[in-house]
């Protein structure tokens, strides 16, 4: 006959013939506390620059960040005559000012959804004032205003920039 032993569970205290523990939550509860997965004292990270406190794995805060692009002092001809651009043009030149109007439409609070029919399944981010319009000198944040965007399905957007629908 096998020899039952006492359940190391401080909270349990089971007889079992397993040599450790009576059940594999006994074990759990009993690694979890003997074992942290995350140490209550977390690590803290601050910008090398100036000091302040980041959020985790972050070494620069926006201010010290080159990567940090202000978009207030890029121009419609710097996006376009970029290093990156070279292969596209006609309007795919302008593919990166139209992804960055998408970002500027998420983050705002306006709806979601086709603002003339409604449909909210899908929706573009169309500019009401086309990107050719405007100078090349103009930058990309004043091209991406919240006045200048709008929310179309796919079907009103494309009545939009061929004249048969209009705002």
């Amino acid at each position: 006959m096998r020899e039952l032993h006492e359940c190391l569970n401080p909270d349990c205290k089971n007889l079992t013939n397993n040599p450790k523990f009576c059940s594999r939550s006994c074990a759990a509860q009993y690694n979890n506390i003997k074992f942290p997965k995350r140490s209550k004292n977390r690590k803290r990270f601050y910008c090398k620059v100036c000091g302040i406190e980041l959020p985790p794995r972050r070494t620069l805060c926006d201010a010290h960040n080159p990567k940090i692009v202000d978009w207030s002092k890029i121009t419609i001809k710097d996006v376009i005559t970029s290093k990156t651009s070279y292969k596209y043009s006609g309007s795919y030149k302008y593919g990166r000012i139209r992804c960055l109007a998408r970002a500027a439409y998420e983050k705002s609070n306006r709806p979601k959804k086709c603002e003339h029919c409604g449909y909210s399944k899908h929706y573009h981010v169309a500019h009401i004032k086309p990107i050719y319009l405007f100078d090349l000198d103009t930058p990309i944040s004043v091209v991406n205003t919240l006045d200048n965007l709008i929310s179309l399905c796919p079907n009103c957007h494309w009545e939009f920039d061929n004249g048969y629908l209009s705002l």
